[in-house]
């Protein structure tokens, strides 16, 4: 009986099988050490940090205001006084003010790599410069329309009580502008250009922000 011998492989099959292995193991090992694709990170926090205050509203003020600064005598042993007289200004106001969002304060919430959303968290609007403008008149200036005398006022040798009403009248515009500066519907307006003019940059880059105010 004769033993079967055994099949020769030539040496082109086994450079063929040894090439397909060796592309196998390379496919393999590129897929399993490839590095993954992370999702986009968001633009950098420091960026909207370097714009410091971002300017959203500028109102202008104008109004006329009347104040009388009194000129009193106290009565002993009691809580009332006697009104000698007084200086009554008039006063034709004109200023403005900005309001600004404190970029340096802001961050990121929520952050959604893959589909490159995410939510940015922003303090209140505040108003950031509120200001009389003093300019001459005839360019757009404060003026005192009036300044009057009552009572003994104009027998009163010195004007103490006359400069005090000036500076006291511009003291109360100033609060004035101040507070309009702060109303509700002038913060609201300066929320909404701050997130028009962040919503355009994150844009740019690829990215859709949410707002939310602290």
């Amino acid at each position: 009986m004769q033993k079967e011998k055994p099949m020769a492989i030539s040496p082109r099959l086994t450079w063929m099988l040894s090439l397909a292995a060796a592309a196998a193991v390379g496919v393999a090992g590129t897929w399993l050490l490839a590095p993954r694709l992370s999702p986009a990170a968001p633009p950098p926090i420091v960026s909207l940090e370097k714009m410091g205050d971002l300017v959203a509203v500028k109102l202008n003020y104008s109004d006329v205001f009347e104040f009388t600064q009194k000129r009193t005598l106290d009565i002993p042993w009691s809580q009332w006084e006697l009104r000698l007289g007084g200086t009554k200004v008039l006063l034709v106001a004109r200023g403005d003010c900005t309001v600004a969002t404190n970029l340096g304060s802001a961050r990121y919430e929520q952050v959604n790599g893959e589909e490159r959303r995410l939510t940015v968290v922003l303090p209140s609007p505040r108003p950031l410069q509120a200001r009389i403008n003093h300019a001459p008149r005839e360019k757009g200036g404060s003026f005192f329309y009036a300044v009057t005398s009552e009572g003994i006022e104009p027998f009163v040798p010195d004007s103490r009580n006359r400069t005090q009403a000036i500076n006291n009248a511009l003291a109360l515009v100033q609060k004035n502008i101040e507070r309009a500066c702060g109303e509700t519907h002038v913060i609201a307006t300066a929320k909404q250009s701050t997130e028009d003019v962040l919503r355009a940059a994150f844009s740019a880059t690829g990215w859709t922000p949410a707002f939310v105010w602290k």
